[in-house]
């Protein structure tokens, strides 16, 4: 399912010459499946495993050299959690010392949103720091992209946890 719609998508994309797209999926798909907890990864190969497949087939609609969506500017985001509550203004975006995805924690759904809006947003004056990478996404730990709210609330800092 997940597949067959972002193939859609990707098509309406180009049909209609849009290029920056964000997709989430989850922690522990991908280049992130050990980053993912032991339990989670047994519940992905076993209950999930469809959905997993689907996720996996979805990511490299654009990871894949000669997938559809591969020439897009794309980011996929894989949260390890979403919670609910108002947003912090809080977000790590992790990645592993080769570029790929980092470990995921929980998320507010709100702070997703928002950081899902940046990643599109093509008219900001500074570049989209993950454009055709995979990060995992926490409210909670991690090094990278920090949005704090004040000043210069887009600015990506050092996390200094």
């Amino acid at each position: 399912m997940l597949t067959d719609g972002t193939k859609n998508i990707i098509n309406s994309m180009k049909k209609f010459g849009v290029k920056r797209v964000s997709v989430v999926t989850s922690i522990g798909i991908g280049d992130s499946e050990k980053k993912a907890p032991w339990s989670f990864r047994l519940l992905m190969a076993t209950v999930m495993r469809k959905t997993k497949a689907d996720k996996n087939n979805q990511e490299q609609l654009f990871t894949s050299p000669d997938g559809p969506g591969h020439d897009l500017e794309y980011t996929i985001f894989r949260p390890g959690g979403l919670g609910f509550g108002p947003p912090t203004g809080v977000i790590y975006a992790n990645l592993d010392k080769d570029g790929g995805g980092g470990e995921g924690g929980s998320v507010h759904r709100s702070d997703l949103a928002s950081f899902l809006l940046d990643s599109v947003d093509i008219f900001s004056p500074k570049p989209f720091p993950y454009l055709r990478k995979t990060p995992g996404i926490s409210s909670t730990l991690g090094t990278g992209w920090k949005k704090e709210k004040g000043g210069d609330f887009d600015a990506p800092t050092e996390n200094q946890t």
